[in-house]
């Protein structure tokens, strides 16, 4: 038989999904969200049988990648149960992006659910100025679950947003940092997302001025990379391993193959629209109804911004 897909007009495939678990964050970094934000009741969550349930007819149409995110995806009270029955679903990459504080209590459960993907949040090499971005005092413990992962054989990069005038004379300490740990890092541009707006004009530094940084110290090879992925990549003549996620700049929206999952049962189609479709309580019947209505929502060219806070989307 057949197997059924998910294709738009623009011959864009579904074929990852990025799985809220939570909008809690134990870290307030600026471009993120306020000190004082508030977040849902935990009672709005989707239960982790419903996760499943919503992953698994995705899976019948071709759905082969999630990423768990947040907020802070391990602050999720059920996150063992979630990801243990997420595991068994025949998917073929199954990643997380974190802070990492949290990491060293997991890592076991991870390992047995098949996450072997990490993306580690990290916009700063500096204690203080990890302090100033994130509001937070786990440098320390960042750093130490960074190399902890590494060490039990994880695959990890290290995100890094870039923000002018903040972290971006940290540029070439990370560069150091990927050589020396053998570790990609991923530098991502300032987006207009809430909490973001109004700083991002002041902070925006774009990702061909990162690379034309680099090069006054080091040769860039390009390495090639899927059509739909989020990011473009070089090798350096150290050994580091780079990359830029430039939606600013230089948007991917043509090839992109994701669509967005909220803790609380929101189906979106793109980072950057605020009208999603709820598929919670529905009939399978229902959700089927609601996949093909997605497909017409994901727009082709990149909107210029959104209103609503990262935390309460997933990065």
């Amino acid at each position: 038989m057949e197997k059924k897909s998910l294709v738009d007009t623009y011959q864009r495939r579904l074929r990852k999904l990025r799985v809220s678990l939570t909008d809690k964050c134990n870290l307030r970094c600026h471009y993120c969200m306020p000190v004082d934000a508030t977040f849902m009741e935990e009672s709005k969550y989707l239960s982790p049988d419903e996760y499943y349930n919503i992953v698994e007819e995705l899976c019948d149409y071709g759905l082969e990648e999630i990423r768990l995110t947040g907020g802070e995806p391990l602050l999720r009270k059920s996150f063992s149960e979630i990801v243990t029955k997420l595991s068994s679903l025949p998917l073929k990459k199954i990643g997380m992006t974190t802070n990492a504080i949290l990491l060293d209590r997991y890592l076991d459960v991870l390992k047995d659910s098949k996450v072997r993907s990490l993306n580690i949040s990290l916009d700063s090499l500096d204690a203080d100025n990890f302090r100033k971005i994130t509001i937070g005092k786990n440098f320390g413990k960042v750093i130490d679950n960074i190399d902890l992962a590494i060490k039990n054989g994880f695959h990890v990069k290290v995100n890094v947003v870039a923000m002018k005038g903040i972290n971006d004379h940290e540029l070439m300490d990370f560069v150091d940092y990927s050589a020396d740990r053998g570790i990609e890092i991923r530098f991502l541009e300032v987006m207009r997302i809430g909490h973001a707006l109004s700083e991002q004009n002041k902070q925006f530094i774009s990702a061909r001025e990162m690379t034309r940084e680099l090069e006054t110290k080091y040769s860039l090879e390009k390495v090639g990379q899927e059509i739909d992925s989020t990011s473009y990549n070089f090798k350096l003549n150290n050994g580091a391993q780079i990359g830029f996620i430039a939606s600013e700049s230089e948007p991917f929206c043509g090839h992109c193959s994701r669509w967005r999952l909220s803790a609380d049962g929101q189906l979106l189609a793109c980072l950057l629209k605020t009208d999603g479709l709820s598929i919670r309580n529905k009939t399978k019947l229902e959700r089927e109804s609601i996949y093909g209505q997605l497909l017409g929502m994901k727009p082709y060219l990149r909107p210029a911004e959104v209103t609503h806070q990262m935390n309460g989307i997933g990065g």
